[in-house]
């Protein structure tokens, strides 16, 4: 194998695969990046520890001989990106089991692992379900995936649901049991038979790095036990989560006994000096509580250790049940602000009580919301 190709091109395209590599060295040939030269494709990176797995190519590349090599993702990456911005040329020299690596009039190589047990890809048989614009999916992920669980004993709650309905509305759900995010989308295919699937987290990081913020679709398509998202000469393979995610409808409440309309970036600045406040033994979850009545609204955070803030708030429309106490947890709350607040000056808040679950909505979208459950507290 023999190849010469511009030192950025091969970085672009080394950083959009090699993460997929696995970081630990339990399987050798699994932190490996597969490097193909092929005169009919170009040049293609494979990398997967089996969970995920990302391929791309080029054909902004000079090949000189055709072959394949398999080099450790990270480390080549790491150089790669390192190479001043020439022609880079490439070549795998048998009798040493090394990538040969020239750089103007520098040299430098890699080992290579065997390339024979690496896995290839599953996406031989891959059965294509349905597509939508990259930007929608950006956008849905950037909305839902911060409200999955980092770590729960139900491994759904990890992961992001997709759920397609009658009529092709595709609705993307995150939720940790404390706070669920949900967006909608209209597909525009009303023969889409109605399915779900839940992806990692992880699958959804990798995914967005990957995403363009434009109107191109994305494919998704299924093999066995796998989705794949494709677009030009891209793809990203990911298991699924096997699992049956909860009711998620249920849990968004439907009755209220208090609607607060409020400015987004008061709120969202407020909660930010709120949570300047530390936490301590006595206070495990950062939360801020909201004393709720016509005329104000007073905002509290405490630290015994630390001190206290506590600010008013004038400038609102409240209807309905007044005069109580509510608290949140900080962080939560002040997440989904953060994406309220990018996009709209007022936001609605709907309660019930100091203890039913919130709704956060955006009154002039309603393809989105959020869900967040009080806290309990002795104060």
């Amino acid at each position: 194998m023999k190849f010469s190709i511009e030192k950025n091109e091969l970085s672009a395209l080394t950083a959009l695969v090699y993460r997929a590599a696995s970081s630990k060295n339990t399987i050798p040939v699994l932190s490996g990046l597969l490097i193909e030269a092929s005169l009919d494709k170009g040049l293609t990176m494979t990398a997967t520890d089996l969970e995920i797995g990302i391929r791309a190519s080029t054909n902004q590349v000079q090949i000189q001989e055709e072959g394949t090599v398999l080099v450790n993702a990270h480390y080549f990456a790491d150089f790669i990106k390192l190479l001043p911005e020439s022609i880079i040329g490439l070549e795998l020299n048998r009798e040493t089991s090394r990538l040969d690596i020239t750089y103007g009039r520098s040299t430098g190589y890699i080992n290579t692992y065997q390339d024979q047990e690496y896995p290839g890809l599953p996406i031989d048989n891959m059965e294509h379900r349905f597509s939508l614009p990259q930007n929608v999916l950006k956008e849905a992920f950037k909305k839902t995936s911060f409200a999955a669980a980092a770590t729960h004993f139900r491994q759904v709650f990890t992961g992001v649901l997709f759920d397609i309905l009658d009529g092709g509305l595709l609705k993307i759900v995150a939720s940790d049991t404390h706070r669920l995010a949900y967006y909608s989308y209209d597909l525009g295919k009303s023969d889409l038979s109605p399915f779900n699937f839940i992806i990692p987290t992880r699958t959804v990081n990798e995914l967005t790095r990957l995403l363009d913020d434009d109107e191109e679709p994305i494919d998704l398509s299924f093999s066995n036990n796998n989705v794949i998202f494709s677009r030009g000469n891209t793809i990203l393979l990911s298991r699924l989560i096997e699992g049956q995610y909860p009711n998620y409808e249920q849990v968004v409440p439907k009755e209220f006994s208090t609607s607060l309309t409020i400015n987004s970036q008061v709120l969202t600045t407020t909660l930010e000096r709120a949570r300047t406040m530390p936490t301590d033994e006595k206070i495990k979850i950062h939360h801020v509580q909201f004393q709720l009545g016509e005329k104000e609204i007073t905002v509290n955070a405490f630290s015994e250790v630390m001190g206290e803030i506590e600010e008013v708030i004038e400038d609102f429309e409240i209807s309905g049940e007044v005069d109580f106490r509510i608290a949140f947890n900080t962080n939560y709350f002040l997440e989904a602000m953060k994406i309220f607040t990018a996009e709209t000056d007022k936001i609605n808040v709907q309660m019930s009580g100091a203890l039913g679950p919130s709704l956060i909505t955006n009154p002039e979208k309603d393809n989105y919301l959020y869900v967040l459950v009080p806290l309990r507290t002795n104060q």
